[in-house]
Formats: structure tokens, C-alpha cells, sequence
């Protein structure tokens, strides 16, 4: 394992270990079990669509009271050890928000991880709003968290800086989850919160991205024949930008699709030329998505458009 010291002492209040080797991952699990460790705070940096194509796991960050642990899910390949300590474990899960987590989790690695404690679920009950940051004590102002949680969680090596602040979202989980707790219990609230905490961490997660054609701006208002084109354009993007591994906002907004509908580009050739005009990167090979055009209308086939 990888001490790690605080890039900033002040934002990092908790000593943590960075894991990158399967071993230590196996060391970290029967840390866990020697401590007889009841519960475990938890949060996850990945990707969605923000810097490459689809939902990507990239750190799981832990905290056992004692000391932070982030694992390096890039680096790591045995998943048994991860499902070990994230999966029927016997220690319980506490996240804030954990629906998008769950997603990345179940769609990225394949696991379900359980049993959890989402105090975001137990904060909305209560009638609190905002997000973990509103409940905890942080001193990075509005634009600095903005900026760290858009960085490029799937770059290595990353910053001390950024592996700082990953770790500083577990550290406080526990001492807000004692206080949730014993509100919910004097509002008899209890109850109704763990019947919703059990089916978030019940619920099945996937991710499909290709019926999400329907959120173009105006979708619901075109005649048939330009939703039909509004769905082969989303599909032929979403090939093109899987192939390409990039966000699909790169290849072409939602607003981009629309308005080649409404300028009635059907080809490979004027869609690039419109895209392209203007732009000095990712600019796109008219072939290619001419290759991706062909293969979404193989997969949409004869199934209707939604209205």
C-alpha cells in the first residue's frame, strides 16, 4: 500500500492509504475483518460522458474510522476481493446519494454492493435539502469543488490534490449519519426510511443510453418522419462516440441534432461538413459515421419511434 500525505492538511483531516495492487486489496479486506468493522463510509469518483464515452469507475474511497482507503479500480483486477468487501458484507455501506454510485457500479464492475446506509435518503425524509457538502464542513469555496469534481478521474497518475479531496467525502459520513439517525428515530421516521433504504439498494441499475433520443429539444412537437431521423442521428452519435471513446456532447449536442434535423442533413457527408465547420478538434470522419448511420439502422430495425 501507498501512504499518502495530504496535498493540503487543512481540507484532509483523516490519514489514507492508496491501494493499486490486488494483494493489498485482500490486505485491506482482512484489515477490515480483524477490526470486526461495523460499518464502512463510502463514495466513488468515475466518468459519465464527461471526458470519455460511458460510466467508468475510476476510485472507490473508504473509511473505517481509523483511516481512509482509496482504491484505485483502474489498477486493480481481482474483483472477488472487491466484491469481498463491498458485497453482502458484514459491515454496513454509509454513502450519501448512492443511486448514481450503485448505477456505475452494477453497469461498470458488475457488482451490487450491500448492505448500505444512503443518508441522502434519510436527509430528504427529514425535509433537508442540498448535497453532501451542505451537511458537512468543507472550506473549498463553490468554484474549486465544481472544479475538482469535473476533473479526470480516469487520468493517472492523479494529483495529491485530487486524491485529497476525494478521500475528505468520506471523513464526515459517519458523525452525520449518528445525527440523521436519532432525528429520524424522535420523528418516528425510522420505518418509512429503511423500507426506501432497502429498495435503493435493491433496485436494479442499467444504463442505456439509446432510447434517450426522446430529449432532443422539440422531439415530442416533429411529424413521424423527423423523430424517425432524430432517433437514427442519436444512435449513429452514440456508435460514433463509443467507437471514438469520447463523450458524445463532443461529437454533437442535442441541439446539434436537432437542428440537422430541421435542416433536413441526412447524409454522412452534410452531417460532418456541419459539425465539422468550425471546429479544429474531434472532428468527425464523415466514413465513420457513415459506418455508424448503416449500423443504427440495422439495430432500430422495424421498431416503432417513441411519440
Amino acid at each position: 500500500m501507498t501512504e499518502q500525505r495530504p496535498a493540503k492538511p487543512q481540507n484532509t483531516r483523516i490519514p489514507y492509504t492508496v491501494i493499486q495492487k490486488d494483494d493489498e486489496l485482500a490486505a485491506l479486506h482482512e484489515r477490515l475483518r480483524a477490526r470486526r468493522c461495523t460499518r464502512l463510509a463510502i463514495d466513488v469518483e468515475g466518468e459519465n460522458n464527461l471526458h470519455r464515452y460511458g460510466i467508468h469507475v475510476s476510485l472507490i474511497q473508504l473509511f473505517d474510522g481509523e483511516r481512509g482507503f482509496i482504491i484505485d479500480a483502474l489498477a486493480v483486477r481481482n474483483t472477488k476481493h472487491l466484491s469481498q468487501i463491498l458485497v453482502k458484507a458484514p459491515w454496513t455501506l454509509v454513502w450519501f446519494d448512492a443511486g448514481n454510485d450503485l448505477l456505475s457500479f452494477q453497469h461498470a464492475l458488475g457488482i451490487k454492493p450491500s448492505p448500505i446506509l444512503d443518508l441522502a435518503l434519510a436527509a430528504r425524509l427529514l425535509g433537508k435539502k442540498g448535497g453532501l457538502h451542505a451537511f458537512t464542513p468543507r472550506s473549498d469555496s463553490a468554484s474549486a469543488k465544481d472544479r475538482l469534481q469535473k476533473a479526470n478521474w480516469m487520468r493517472r497518475p492523479l494529483s495529491p490534490a485530487l486524491l485529497d479531496y476525494a478521500i475528505s467525502d468520506v471523513a464526515d459520513l459517519f458523525p452525520l449519519a449518528d445525527s440523521l439517525m436519532v432525528e429520524l428515530e424522535k420523528k418516528r421516521l425510522m420505518a418509512e426510511f429503511q423500507a426506501k433504504n432497502l429498495a435503493a439498494q435493491e433496485m436494479d441499475r442499467t444504463w442505456d443510453p439509446f432510447p434517450n433520443y426522446v430529449r432532443i429539444p422539440g422531439f415530442k412537437y416533429l411529424d413521424p418522419e423527423d423523430k424517425r431521423l432524430c432517433r437514427l442521428l442519436w444512435c449513429a452519435r452514440e456508435l460514433y462516440a463509443r467507437e471514438r471513446d469520447l463523450p458524445p456532447m463532443n461529437v454533437a449536442s442535442k441541439e446539434d441534432l436537432r437542428r440537422m434535423v430541421d435542416r433536413g442533413k441526412r447524409t454522412a457527408g452534410e452531417i460532418a461538413r456541419f459539425l465539422n465547420e468550425n471546429r479544429n478538434r474531434n472532428r468527425v470522419d464523415p466514413a465513420r459515421f457513415e459506418s455508424c448511420m448503416r449500423e443504427a439502422k440495422a439495430m432500430i430495425g422495424g421498431v416503432p419511434t417513441a411519440d
